[in-house]
């Protein structure tokens, strides 16, 4: 213990820097776990997730590939197979909606499912039943919007007041039930639970719904996929040639588990890669520090040879010298602990670091894994201190006292491995990040096929759907407005939207379809190719404007004719096409937008059934203008015009980048990784060198009286890194090669892997660690020359 005091007191810059190190390596190896550990066990909160699935189809609607967004018939034949103990199925379409409690407004999510609806998922309910759920006005909410609503969670039997589509009134509605929160890591939404109208189970036309099913035990998934096949082609009364020839789909089960990382639902938006990075980088950074304080052991060694080989002649063991030397990095590596875990503590508390991770990051909710991240720490401090421990006692004491071993060739190559394998993490990760950022920046500055920027959107109430015109002409007043468009859903920020099987034979078609109005287009700057834009008058008689793609794709289709002949679409939604667009990024890049059939459309008088679906305005402002500003009149005129709700407009640029918020979580992630381990190899560069300079004190007032210069000193030292850098990134470089096309294959479309990142990265990671050892270097460089020889 006195020579660890004794060698803090002398050299306590860099133990500080050194325990700093350790303490930020163990918080992050903590850190990284959690997320590690929060997408691996996504779904895992399910009632009896290992034998339950999702059922997703090829083909069809999805053309080349699977999806899992699929009409309810496929519910009812699932509840027909023998094997299939529930099934279930649920909009995944979740939206807020406004109820009243005691005169309250309060904003709540609200889910549609079927039955046995949420206890499929949660095993049973916390308080009520669901046996009356379905019969009249009734909903089951979670716990949590159960307080938020009714400020308790005993919530049975209360009611609210909400809003009947119908006619726009209110309906008061029972809470029949209560469930559990389910956690963020889990597929399927807290909210409002209400019951699907089943009446719709035979409509095969509508592909919106996620269907999940139960298999009993010992039942083969692939034995229940062929039995849907076969119920299927009995449903459509057709033969299994006629299937495989003319249908050509294909069905899988898809366990709860995988399914986050399928990325084919809306919250699909796992990587299994980027998780076995997270895994590696939290172990990795554990080595990185192992590295660095052994590297730090190391360079004390020649300074307490002469003490520890002085209690040896003094008769203390061997076993006991070294014993001791390992319990002193031990109780180092325990303070470090100690610190990391108040940084982690700090961490939680800090709401901008918080947005860095996903979940519950705190100790209770991982007390196994804090109880490994301690054991590590502890470990990590015994480990590096074995070496150095045996190398100074390795010698005959007689020769330890009689010489020095500062300067020991073997030491101070076996450091400066050390530091090379920390060059080249450092090197991998600053391409790794470079690349990184090239695909962030590819994401916004590439071009969408549409006007992204300066373009406001929000949400409607009911009362304001019903004041579009009027909403429209108050916004226009406004000098900055160039257009007003109103539809169901936002282009670019989704990986879902509805989609539409329509035709047959050889006329059959998948659409994407996204409910507007006539000025939507317009104000979202989609460029009409052919035909013209939607007009006012389209209103009255509902109208499409189709992409490139889909003309490209379904030849048959003409401008100025009916999308579908009566014999083989029916009268319902069959209007003409007025026009083709231009080709747009509908979906995130995850997906290859390229051969994505979208189809806007203007509901006619014969689809009044289907609702009123534009409920989102879109408000283009002209360029220049202070967005802040348009933002805030533009949502002064939507409270004057309906106080039903409180307004407050999006960027849609802003939102777009919500789109990829699980990518950029990583990529924070990995930035946070990066810098972590170039800290730590700087710390280690600087221990290096402040030590070395140490030895080499005498060596440097000798050659400043012989006449060498600062800068011929400092150099001297600075190359001493030349070599070790160059043949670091040369092994880095194919490394970060790889590690970066890895990643970017997770985007159907992506930035190119630009060939200057290489050097960039070179010279970034090299003028860190060149100007650490100038600094330290130069600082006993100008010192007097004689204090060094007289004090040596």
């Amino acid at each position: 213990m006195k020579t660890f005091l004794y060698m803090f007191r002398r050299y306590r810059i860099a133990t500080l820097l050194n325990l700093f190190g350790l303490s930020v390596a163990v918080a992050t190896f903590y850190l990284f776990m959690t997320q590690v550990i929060y997408n691996r066990t996504y779904n895992h909160n399910l009632n009896d997730y290992e034998h339950t699935y999702r059922l997703e189809i090829y083909g069809n609607l999805f053309g080349d590939n699977w999806g899992c967004s699929i009409c309810r018939p496929f519910a009812t034949m699932l509840r027909d197979i023998p094997q299939v103990k529930s099934a279930v199925y649920y909009s995944p379409y979740v939206n807020q909606t406004d109820v009243k409690v005691n005169n309250r407004t309060i904003t709540v999510p609200i889910v549609y499912m079927s039955k046995p609806g949420i206890e499929f998922f949660t095993g049973k309910l916390i308080s009520g039943s669901s046996k009356s759920w379905g019969t009249g006005a009734t909903a089951i909410v979670n716990r949590s919007n159960a307080e938020k609503m009714f400020g308790t969670a005993n919530a049975v039997g209360k009611t609210f007041e909400a809003i009947n589509n119908n006619d726009g009134g209110t309906i008061p509605v029972t809470v029949v039930g209560v469930s559990e929160d389910m956690p963020d890591n889990c597929t399927v939404s807290n909210g409002l639970y209400i019951c699907d109208n089943e009446s719709g189970m035979t409509d095969w036309s509508e592909w919106s719904y996620c269907i999940f099913l139960r298999l009993a035990d010992g039942t083969s998934p692939k034995k229940v996929e062929r039995a849907i096949k076969l119920a299927f082609m009995k449903a459509n009364d057709i033969s299994e040639k006629e299937f495989d020839k003319e249908v050509k789909m294909k069905f899988r089960t898809t366990p709860v588990d995988d399914i986050y990382f399928s990325g084919i639902g809306l919250q699909d938006k796992g990587n299994r890669s980027l998780v076995d990075v997270l895994t590696v980088a939290s172990v990795f950074v554990l080595f990185i520090a192992l590295l660095n304080l052994l590297n730090f052991s190391l360079s004390e060694v020649p300074m307490r040879m002469r003490g520890v080989n002085t209690r040896r002649v003094m008769g203390a063991s061997v076993g006991s010298l070294r014993l001791k030397m390992i319990m002193e990095s031990v109780l180092f590596a325990f303070v470090a602990l100690v610190v990391g875990v108040l940084l982690v503590v700090a961490f939680q508390r800090s709401e901008a670091c918080m947005k860095l991770v996903s979940g519950d990051i705190s100790f209770s909710a991982h007390w196994l894994l804090a109880a490994v991240m301690a054991v590590s720490a502890l470990v990590v401090g015994a480990l590096a201190a074995v070496v150095p421990a045996f190398y100074s006692t390795s010698f005959a004491p007689a020769l330890v006292l009689k010489g020095s071993f500062g300067l020991s060739p073997r030491g101070r190559q076996l450091r400066l491995a050390i530091m090379a394998v920390q060059f080249c993490v450092a090197f991998v990760l600053a391409i790794y990040i470079g690349v990184m950022s090239s695909q962030s920046n590819y994401i916004f500055s590439c071009d969408y096929g549409f006007n992204k920027n300066e373009v406001f959107y929000t949400k409607l109430s009911e009362e304001a759907k019903a004041k579009r015109e009027t909403i429209r002409t108050e916004l226009k007043k406004l000098p900055f407005v160039e257009s007003v468009g109103f539809a169901q859903s936002a282009i670019g920020t989704s990986d879902q939207y509805m989609g539409w099987g329509r035709g047959n034979d050889e006329h059959q078609m998948s659409l994407q379809v996204l409910p507007c109005d006539y000025e939507y287009t317009q104000t979202m700057g989609l460029k009409i190719l052919e035909g013209r834009n939607f007009n006012e008058a389209d209103m009255k008689t509902g109208a499409y404007v189709l992409n490139k793609a889909a003309m490209q794709q379904y030849k048959w289709l003409a401008v100025g004719d009916s999308i579908g002949r009566q014999n083989e679409w029916g009268p319902m939604s069959n209007y003409l096409i007025v026009g083709v667009c231009n080709n747009f990024k509908l979906k995130s890049m995850r997906n290859d937008n390229s051969r994505v059939a979208v189809a806007f459309i203007i509901f006619g008088p014969d689809m009044e059934q289907w609702g009123d679906r534009c409920n989102q305005v879109f408000v283009r402002v002209a360029k220049g203008q202070d967005k802040v500003e348009a933002k805030r009149r533009i949502a002064d005129v939507l409270n004057r015009l309906d106080a039903s709700q409180k307004y407050e407009m999006n960027f849609l640029d802003n939102d777009l980048q919500q789109t990829y918020v699980e990518e950029f979580r990583f990529i924070s992630q990995v930035k946070f990784f990066a810098i972590i381990c170039i800290i730590i190899t700087v710390i280690g560069v600087f221990s290096l060198t402040m030590f070395e300079t140490e030895y080499r004190r005498k060596e440097i007032g000798i050659r400043k009286v012989m006449g060498s210069s600062v800068g011929s000193i400092v150099r001297l030292f600075a190359m001493r890194y030349t070599v070790p850098l160059v043949v670091s990134f040369a092994v880095a470089a194919p490394v970060g090669w790889w590690l970066s096309m890895q990643w970017l294959q997770s985007f159907a479309e992506h930035t190119p892997l630009h060939w200057w990142l290489f050097p960039l990265s070179f010279v970034g990671v090299s003028a860190v660690v060149i100007a650490t050892v100038v600094a330290q270097s130069w600082r006993v460089a100008t010192q007097n020359p004689v204090e060094s020889i007289k004090t040596e």
